[in-house]
């Protein structure tokens, strides 16, 4: 009787060890699948490639930036020497990877917030429209022509701070000893 309980009980660890082993060998498939099958760039564009930056922000002051001999000047509302570490994250924003998207057709863009949006965005001649954050997970709704994408809230605080932290701060000389 003794060997007969633990012949069953060498079957079942065999069996629990079958099944464990093809759960991990559909979880290693599956992710195989899903690193193929990955959202595509928000925008055609990297870093490089953008010379130009504009922000329109209702009841704001209008940002705008151009790329000349490799730096980044602010145009409006002030002129100057732009601050890299600001720009840097807008320049990303071309290659974030945003997993849910909608067809405009599909979704009500006044619920949104996107008509009107709540910032417009342009990179090159690229617009890209700000709506509202979902209250389930805080991603916000990004409008990029015929298409509404559900994205990170990254940006949304940085494009609506004061115009004048976006200009580079002043280099100081040292005091002469």
């Amino acid at each position: 009787m003794i060997v007969n309980v633990l012949a069953r009980r060498r079957w079942l660890n065999l069996g629990l060890l079958g099944l464990a082993g093809g759960l991990a060998a559909l979880a290693w498939l599956e992710s195989g699948q899903e690193r193929s099958a990955r959202a595509p760039d928000l925008l055609d564009l990297t870093p490089a490639q953008i010379e130009r930056i504009v922000v329109e922000r209702p009841g704001q002051t209008r940002l705008a930036f151009n790329r000349s001999g490799g730096r980044w000047w602010m145009i409006a509302p002030e002129s100057g020497l732009a601050n890299p570490i600001l720009l840097s994250p807008i320049l990303n924003l071309a290659g974030v990877h945003c997993p849910l998207w909608y067809a405009v057709a599909e979704v009500d863009l006044k619920s949104l917030q996107l008509d009107p949006p709540r910032l417009r965005l342009w990179l090159n001649d690229r617009e890209i429209r700000f709506g509202s954050t979902a209250p389930t997970d805080g991603r916000r709704y990004l409008q990029i022509g015929a298409t509404v994408h559900l994205c990170p809230d990254r940006l949304y605080p940085l494009l609506t701070s004061a115009a004048v932290g976006f200009r580079a701060p002043p280099i100081e000389s040292p005091a002469p000893n």
